[in-house]
């Protein structure tokens, strides 16, 4: 497996491997080819974004994708997605995705990644070194 750095011809590959990995439990979803690129684009274009893909045989199986959140004393670094192809899950390509992501944040003097988890994940993430903050996310559907 090759992890590096998203190009802009990354796109639709990722698109791609995002949708499949949110096609399965816990989500289920239906994401058209176009929608998918959206997403993928829309947090490509956020402030000081960046993200890494994991290619295995010339194909983009997974990503991870977010972009810098300026602060008052310190930067962070959302995560807005991270995503890992069906067949290719747990098997090391998620930490392998959040070790190269942290290498270049050191590099860039940020200290602090954040995301948003479902329940289904936070095993995971907290294997990662992640905590759960004290912060509750809160959404208004209309």
């Amino acid at each position: 497996m090759i992890v590096r750095m998203t190009e802009e011809k990354d796109v639709e590959g990722l698109a791609g491997a995002m949708a499949l990995a949110y096609s399965e439990p816990p989500w289920n979803e239906v994401w058209s080819a176009e929608k998918a690129k959206e997403r993928v684009c829309s947090v490509l274009s956020n402030y000081n974004a960046a993200g890494f893909a994991a290619i295995e045989n010339g194909e983009i199986i997974g990503g991870i994708l977010g972009f810098e959140d300026p602060y008052a004393k310190e930067s962070f670094f959302f995560i807005s997605e991270i995503f890992i192809a069906p067949q290719w899950k747990r098997k090391g390509v998620g930490k392998t995705l959040l070790c190269h992501l942290e290498q270049y944040l050191s590099s860039k003097n940020i200290s602090v990644m954040q995301l948003i988890s479902i329940e289904d994940n936070i095993k995971f993430y907290e294997a990662s070194g992640f905590a759960k903050d004290s912060v509750s996310v809160m959404y208004k559907h209309f």
